[in-house]
């Protein structure tokens, strides 16, 4: 029986509602008005080319192909080393290291370091063999808040194959921690107080979620509309992967 089974089943038994309007997203990090909603619309040629999003009408999703390497990481006690050998190159945020540019699919994700809520922390290239649903989000805005469900949902799967991340853009750790009290998120968030790790994942607006897989991106999206419709979007990109 194929190991995904089960979450192929789940996964098929939903049906795909996407509305043909176009998606909502918030300014960038550097627009922040608390309160406010800048709608951008995600037909936007800049906006489609630089992320590579290949949207097409109510088609979210991009079909980009897999360029990860399928070999697995070194053996203990060279763990860092195994990484620096499958991507030499790799950008890593906290650093100040590499290139910051656009992302594209099949672009390798940069590295970074993040504190989370519950006081760990989470490091990308610890994840290079599974999938991360990467997101950024702020408070302030509309169309983030009305998705973040969905992320708790694919965190709620609990498969050992994928991992969430949220990262809160450029908000205090005060304002973050009483949002996820508040809001009662269980799934793993991140400070990027400072966006340190924003400035290596430039984008046009927020909300913006990329799926990396095995540490190359292989789905970029921006904007949101609610909740249902992003989880089933996300997840028909999963499932994509995992039945490869």
């Amino acid at each position: 029986m194929n190991r995904y089974h089960g979450f192929r089943g789940l996964v098929l038994a939903m049906a795909l509602c996407l509305a043909a309007t176009g998606l909502s997203a918030c300014g960038s990090g550097s627009e922040q008005v608390p309160g406010a909603e800048k709608e951008e619309a995600s037909q936007n040629a800049e906006a489609s080319a630089r992320n590579a999003a290949g949207q097409d009408g109510a088609d979210q999703t991009t079909d980009g192909e897999r360029t990860a390497d399928d070999a697995g990481n070194g053996g203990a006690g060279e763990e860092n080393s195994s990484k620096e050998e499958k991507f030499p190159d790799r950008a890593y945020a906290n650093d100040a290291k590499g290139e910051v540019k656009y992302l594209e699919v099949g672009d390798v994700a940069p590295d970074f370091t993040a504190t989370l809520v519950d006081g760990s922390e989470f490091r990308l290239s610890d994840y290079d063999d599974r999938v991360v649903v990467l997101n950024f989000f702020a408070s302030w805005c509309g169309p983030c808040m009305r998705e973040m469900p969905a992320f708790g949902w694919i965190h709620a799967l609990d498969l050992s194959e994928i991992a969430v991340l949220c990262v809160d853009c450029m908000e205090d750790v005060k304002t973050v921690d009483a949002l996820v009290k508040e809001q009662g998120y269980d799934f793993p968030i991140a400070y990027d107080e400072k966006g340190i790790i924003e400035k290596y994942y430039p984008t046009d607006g927020i909300p913006y979620t990329l799926i990396i897989n095995q540490g190359v991106v292989h789905d970029v999206f921006l904007g949101a509309r609610d909740a249902q419709t992003q989880y089933d979007v996300y997840v028909s990109a999963l499932r994509s992967i995992l039945e490869e």
